[in-house]
């Protein structure tokens, strides 16, 4: 059902895409997480009575009492949802609207390979990467939790988060996967897909101001991910992620629909 040979340019193709992104990941995680001695938290507790505006809008308020929630408040707010979401736009470029625009799906069809094959192996690249993405961020934090104060992180927990996180990714990759899908043109595939994620994060942002702006919360899907749920022990987890779950399936077929109906510039 897949074509290895495409994927495994794929692979070669976007690995280095893969190691910065997860670079940045490791750099803010290692320090946040070393910044949970006490003697450095006042830091970002100063952070938060300097700049309560910009330190609320990006999700890290909160006082902390134990190490998984202090890595939740710093991270899981922005870095978490941010550097993913810029992978899986570069990703989604990549591996459809690129090849779409520049005519190189001919050559690809040129093979023997259907189109349907073709699109599963893009979109099973799409898949695998970010699942990898995220695996390995989550080992990254867990090995340096333990390293710097072993013990001290909820390990099942914080495996519940990234869980989530990684439903969450599946699901805003189904936003770009779709229009790289039905647009043949790569601006409307940036303009369209990479606007709403951004869009859908600047209404989080809005979201996190609270009073009037608490609105916004309702009009994006990163509302769904149920970090702080997760975090502090409450029920419904598990319909969120559901949700996540459907809306991901629902994009993904959606988008292989209209690549199979749609006309291509071969």
């Amino acid at each position: 059902m897949i074509s290895l040979p495409l994927l495994k340019r794929n692979l070669a193709q976007t690995w280095k895409i893969l190691l910065i992104i997860l670079a940045a990941m490791t750099m803010y995680t290692t320090v946040i997480i070393y910044m949970y001695d006490p003697e450095l938290a006042h830091m970002l507790n100063d952070y938060q009575q300097a700049l309560p505006g910009m330190m609320t809008a990006v999700g890290m308020t909160g006082i902390a009492g134990n190490l998984t929630e202090f890595v939740h408040i710093y991270l899981y707010g922005f870095i978490m949802l941010v550097f993913p979401v810029i992978f899986l736009i570069i990703l989604g470029n990549k591996l459809l609207a690129h090849y779409v625009d520049a005519g190189s799906m001919a050559v690809l069809l040129s093979t023997p390979n259907s189109r349907t094959r073709i699109l599963v192996t893009q979109l099973l690249t799409l898949l695998l990467e970010t699942a990898l993405l995220i695996a390995l961020i989550t080992a990254i934090g867990i090995v340096s939790c333990e390293s710097l104060f072993p013990g001290e992180l909820d390990i099942p927990v914080y495996l519940k988060l990234n869980a989530a996180l990684l439903l969450l990714h599946l699901m805003l990759g189904g936003i770009v996967f779709l229009p790289a899908c039905i647009f043949n043109d790569s601006k409307w595939y940036f303009f369209v897909g990479a606007g709403l994620l951004i869009l859908f994060f600047l209404f989080q942002m809005l979201g996190n101001m609270g009073g009037d702006l608490e609105f916004f919360r309702y009009l994006t899907p990163f509302t769904l991910f149920p970090g702080e749920k997760i975090v502090s022990g409450q029920d419904g987890t598990v319909g969120s992620c559901v949700i996540m779950a459907v809306i991901g399936a629902a994009l993904y077929g959606s988008g292989a629909v209209c690549f199979g109906r749609k006309d291509l510039p071969l």
